[in-house]
């Protein structure tokens, strides 16, 4: 009874784990092809975005990726997917059909000739989101996994207590043993009954077509080979012949004979490939008794043809998961000279070729670039240098066609193409596989595959080209990392380094312990020229002093930091020779018609501060720039009235200024670009000396900013706008934020904020109709932290707004960094707006930015209707310029703005 429970048990054991087993592989098949086309989706959007940003349609492929989407959400559709049921899956799988319909939209831009750069920026938003929706997938199926695991188990559990049970009652049963010995003896009467039977049988297994045999378990003597048996392995007499012997051709007992794993009345089924017929068989092996001898009777069935699609399926199956390896290699490892050699590692492993090399085309000729060889294997890759395209001439056909070369013997060549053969040969090569790799329709270099095996060879070919595509994106990403790299610290108009470059160079200046001479130069009137003849005459101004620099100091590192300023660092010169060529600079500039310039120098042998020589060298030339200024009252920038203005860099003098109130404080209105009405005003001083002349701020402002006394020029605006917002809110008036503007020095004090909190107090003045101006170029302020600056000032109540963001050097960054309430968009931007599409589509992409980042956007320095009605259309709403109003003085600004909206606002009420 126990031998019949306990086989029952195995089977019910068998089909259950088997069913639950089938049921999860299912669903983990599923949840793979929900995993692969997820990834499919995110490599196809990805291709379809380069072909659209290359001119190239697709619709076949947005209608593919329209419906993989689809089948992703909903498990129905032709590529047979499930419906993976999990929320953050699903939830992500919303969000990718979503943004998809944005970059389709954004597509349709692109092919009308709109700008590519939103499609470039909304796709990578959605490559990530692809990616996070890979990962919740993965995530998905590794839990589906553990439950099925655990489900196993406990089935695996509950099987083993009923078997341990029955075990128990089998050691009951032993005491009936005796019992059954006379049983056993009548069995093997009937035993000898049966080998007298077998003798009979022997004629019908004869006819079996299948492989039978039986030998003796004790002496493996074989006792019966049928006749499919007898053909197939040519035996015409048994008698004294071994099962290994004839069958396997051993010489000794196989170390795979299954004699100890049978038990009674069980069959053992397992596979085995014959070496002697080549074939592979599903074998069925019984424990017996022969003619009253212990025997294993074993039944052979030729599945050769199954067993190789199987291997062929799984070959396959390892294949893309090398091949999903090399794609994660390439894309988590960004250095190129890292990445290629492991992925050729894992091609060559995989493949189990002797080589695997990377050759590259470089000014026509060949170069093996990178290479993996098995272990044993001698490196090819000296050799493999500067070979002549022609060299490959035998594979331009098969090349041109965008197919791989596939040589199962390089003899073929001897004949034809005897170079190319003897290049091969003398590196070992039998047989090759090699796959072309193409940027922009154009030849650039192949994947070789040497000696791999000959069984594999037709299939490695799709891996090969598929691997070819990968790695021709990394070298693309790689080069546009390069370029983008090049653009952060590379001036455009002058291929001088920028300020991020000198930033960085200074720092690590500061360790270098050599001698070192640094030349601080501004270019003089550079606003004039822009003002009255243009930016392009003012960047040929800027070109030409870049020339001259360069002319002179010829081994110098050379940045530009600003609009109009330069600095000249050079290394290890000493004091003599770093004099000269200062002297050959300034008399270069002195005789120079096109441009002037100011110029500041220090040199030092050691040195612990290197900023403290680059503000020496600064301080120098503005001692320069002053002189000239001097000397050419003519200019718009620094024009100082009999030198009126050179006297407030004492600060005692700037005191007795402004007591005298000899500072006026005017005022130009923000307007609603809609309805006109000023919503909002600038506070900007004037400096009227004792001539009666009115000074503008840019001719006393950088000075007074040089001698560091500007903060008091700040903090009197400041006070000024408190007592009159005051005395305005003391009159019943309607009021709107002023905004003041405070420069670096003033940002730079540690009580800044508080000095403000305690004038607020002073002069009982709610923050929110204070805004405060910050520059976007004081965040590069050294020791400055600017977002503590402005987190302060908001927390504390007043409205930060920044000042002169488009300028040359305005920081993107700014946006995702920093919080903040107005973003004043420079004149700059407006300048041309009208006429310049660029221009639009930057203005357009920073106010939708600020739209959804809830920051109000200021247009400043409109001067005409056009560029009004332009900016509107861009989504502008506040805008301030001359075509509304000059900066005016107080009394002329209540009158136009003030008063008239608080005699609106009443007329309201009434």
């Amino acid at each position: 009874m126990q031998k019949k429970i306990m086989p029952i048990i195995l089977i019910v054991a068998l089909l259950v784990t088997g069913h639950l087993s089938l049921i999860s592989i299912h669903g983990l098949q599923g949840n793979s092809r929900v995993i692969n086309y997820t990834g499919v989706v995110r490599g196809a959007t990805q291709r379809l975005v380069k072909q659209e940003l290359n001119g190239q349609h697709n619709d076949a492929l947005i209608k593919r990726l329209d419906g993989i989407l689809a089948e992703l959400a909903t498990g129905e559709g032709g590529n047979n997917l499930i419906r993976l049921e999990d929320d953050d899956f699903q939830r992500l799988v919303a969000r990718m059909q979503e943004e998809w319909e944005s970059l389709k939209k954004e597509i349709v831009k692109v092919r009308q000739g709109e700008s590519k750069t939103a499609l470039y920026e909304l796709s990578e938003d959605y490559f990530s989101l692809a990616d996070r929706a890979v990962s919740a997938a993965e995530e998905c199926s590794e839990r589906r996994v553990e439950e099925a695991k655990n489900v196993l188990l406990a089935l695996n559990g509950v099987f083993m207590v009923l078997a341990g049970l029955l075990a128990w009652l089998g050691a009951i049963q032993s005491r009936r043993q005796l019992e059954l010995q006379k049983a056993e003896d009548e069995n093997r009467r009937k035993s000898e009954n049966l080998a007298r039977m077998a003798l009979e049988l022997q004629a019908p297994m004869d006819e079996i077509s299948e492989l039978m045999y039986i030998s003796d378990t004790e002496n493996y003597e074989l006792l019966f080979l049928n006749e499919a048996g007898r053909k197939l392995f040519g035996v015409t007499e048994l008698k004294g012949q071994k099962c290994y012997k004839v069958l396997q051709g051993k010489e000794s007992p196989c170390e795979f004979c299954t004699t100890c794993l049978l038990k009674d009345g069980e069959n053992y089924t397992w596979e085995h490939t014959n070496p002697i017929t080549k074939k592979h068989y599903l074998l069925k092996d019984r424990r017996l008794q022969w003619a009253g001898r212990p025997a294993r009777i074993e039944i052979a069935f030729d599945i050769t043809e199954a067993e190789a699609e199987k291997q062929t399926l799984k070959y396959m199956l390892d294949g893309e998961m090398m091949l999903m390896e090399c794609v994660r290699t390439l894309y988590q490892k960004h250095d190129i000279e890292q990445s290629i050699p492991m992925v050729l590692e894992h091609l060559g492993q995989f493949l189990g070729a002797e080589r695997t090399y990377l050759v590259l085309l470089h000014d026509s000729m060949l170069y093996n670039d990178y290479e993996w060889c098995a272990q044993g294997v001698e490196s090819q890759q000296k050799m493999l240098q500067g070979i002549p395209l022609s060299a490959i001439d035998c594979w331009k056909p098969v090349f041109n066609a965008q197919e791989c070369v596939i040589m199962e013997d390089i003899s073929v060549l001897k004949a034809s193409y005897p170079e190319a053969y003897e290049l091969l040969r003398i590196q070992n090569i039998h047989s090759l596989v090699t796959a072309p790799m193409e940027q922009d329709g154009s030849f650039k270099g192949c994947i070789c595959v040497d000696n791999p095996p000959a069984e594999q060879m037709r299939s490695i070919v799709p891996l090969l080209q598929t691997l070819c595509y990968f790695i021709m994106l990394t070298y693309r990403r790689t080069e546009s990392e390069l370029q983008l790299s090049r653009l952060s610290y590379y001036d455009t108009l002058t291929s001088f380094y920028n300020r991020n470059r000198f930033i960085k160079d200074s720092e690590e200046l500061s360790m270098c312990g050599r001698a070192v001479g640094i030349v601080f130069l501004d270019v003089n009137g550079l606003k004039d020229i822009n003002d009255r003849y243009g930016h392009t005459c003012g960047d040929k101004m800027l070109i030409e002093c870049a020339r001259q620099m360069r002319e002179v100091f010829r081994e110098a590192d050379y940045y530009r930091i600003g609009g109009d300023e330069f600095v000249i660092i050079c290394q290890g010169i000493d004091r003599e020779a770093f004099d000269t060529k200062v002297a050959a600079l300034r008399y270069q500039f002195s005789i120079n018609t096109i441009c002037k310039a100011a110029i500041g120098s220090e040199w030092s042998s050691q040195f612990t501060d290197i900023q403290q020589l680059i503000s020496g060298a600064d301080a120098m030339m503005y001692k320069d720039k002053k002189d000239f200024y001097r000397k050419n009252s003519t200019s718009n920038r620094y024009r100082h009235h009999s030198d009126e203005a050179l006297q407030l860099s004492d600060p005692e003098v700037l005191r007795e200024e402004i007591l005298k109130d000899r500072f006026e404080v005017f005022f130009q209105p923000k307007i609603a670009a809609s309805s006109r009405c000023a919503v909002g005003a600038e506070a900007l001083i004037r400096y009227r000396p004792q001539s009666g002349t009115l000074v503008m701020p840019g001719n006393f402002l950088p000075l007074l900013e040089e001698s560091k006394t500007i903060s008091q020029i700040d903090f009197y605006v400041f006070k000024f706008v408190c007592s009159r917002i005051k005395e305005w809110l003391d009159k019943g008036k309607t009021l709107v934020p002023i905004s003041v503007n405070f420069s670096r020095s003033s940002l730079a004090q540690p009580d800044f904020v508080e000095r403000l909190n305690s004038l607020c107090r002073n002069y009982g003045v709610d923050k929110k109709y204070l805004e405060i101006e910050i520059t976007e170029t004081i965040q590069e302020a050294d020791g400055m932290d600017f977002r503590t600056l402005i987190n302060e000032l908001r927390q504390s109540g007043f409205i930060v707004s920044i000042d002169d963001f488009g300028t040359e050097y305005a920081n993107l960054a700014l946006l995702s960094n920093v919080d903040f309430d107005v973003l004043k968009l420079d004149r700059s931007l407006v300048y041309d707006v009208a006429h310049n599409s660029r221009a639009r589509t930057v203005v357009e992409s920073i106010i939708e930015i600020c739209r959804k980042m809830n920051i109000q956007v200021v247009a400043e320095g409109i001067e005409t209707e056009e560029q009004l009605t332009v900016l509107r259309a861009c989504g502008v709403e506040l805008a301030q310029g001359f075509l509304f109003s000059r900066p005016v003085p107080l009394e002329e600004y209540e009158k136009k703005y003030l008063f008239q909206q608080t005699e609106g606002k009443e007329s309201e009420d009434n």
